[in-house]
């Protein structure tokens, strides 16, 4: 016995939609060369992750980690058998966890990496060895493959699965989904999470986004 309801409070959607958007921002201005604005979508990127982090510990029932932390047979036995879950699901938690650590990784490498230039290069290369910042520099070059690879699996599986069970996209735009009867998600104002987000901007741009804004 299933029924729709509201499983997806508004910051785990605004996290989930920012990040499409961002990732694509990103994308085109490290490919362009527009560095200033690559800099600044990605501390607005980081920004929203120290939210969703937060949200992952103190958040709504559904957004928090430990809802969704799943062990690799119950991923497997999702895979072969998918029924409703409330919340992600076994085998979408792994992937989420791979973003959010393949982001943080890229963000943080991000911070420390050398492009022989005042505007392109991290904050803080100039207080790294060399060693590291090579080392940060080669890891940040990499991990953006991974990203590309992590996303695309990921937005092939959501079409598949919206296709073929319950649209899983569609339930990320309004928050509903089908759930099992007897569930109940204990979903909370989100904002405190809107919050954390826009401290995390403020600090983020009186650290380096009054310096980047000169070379729009």
């Amino acid at each position: 016995m299933l029924r729709k309801m509201q499983v997806w409070d508004l910051a785990v959607r605004v996290f989930h939609w920012s990040q499409v958007l961002l990732l694509l921002g990103l994308w085109y201005t490290g490919t362009e060369g527009l560095m200033a604005q690559h800099q600044l979508l990605a501390y607005s990127l980081a920004a929203l992750l120290i939210g969703r982090l937060y949200w992952g510990f103190f958040g709504s029932s559904t957004a928090r980690f430990r809802n969704f932390s799943y062990s690799p047979l119950a991923a497997w036995r999702f895979l072969r058998k998918p029924k409703p879950v409330l919340g992600h699901n076994p085998a979408g938690s792994y992937m989420i966890f791979t973003l959010l650590g393949l982001l943080t990784l890229q963000i943080l490498s991000g911070l420390a990496t050398f492009d022989n230039s005042y505007i392109s290069d991290g904050p803080l290369v100039a207080y790294l060895p060399e060693s590291w910042v090579s080392l940060a520099s080669d890891v940040h070059k990499t991990v953006i493959d991974l990203i590309l690879i992590a996303v695309f699996v990921h937005v092939f599986a959501a079409v598949w699965h919206s296709w073929r069970y319950d649209n899983v996209i569609l339930s990320m735009f309004n928050g509903k989904n089908d759930v099992p009867a007897n569930a109940t998600p204990q979903l909370k104002s989100t904002w405190r999470y809107f919050v954390i987000v826009l401290l995390a901007l403020l600090g983020f741009y009186l650290w380096q986004g009054r310096i980047l804004i000169l070379f729009l």
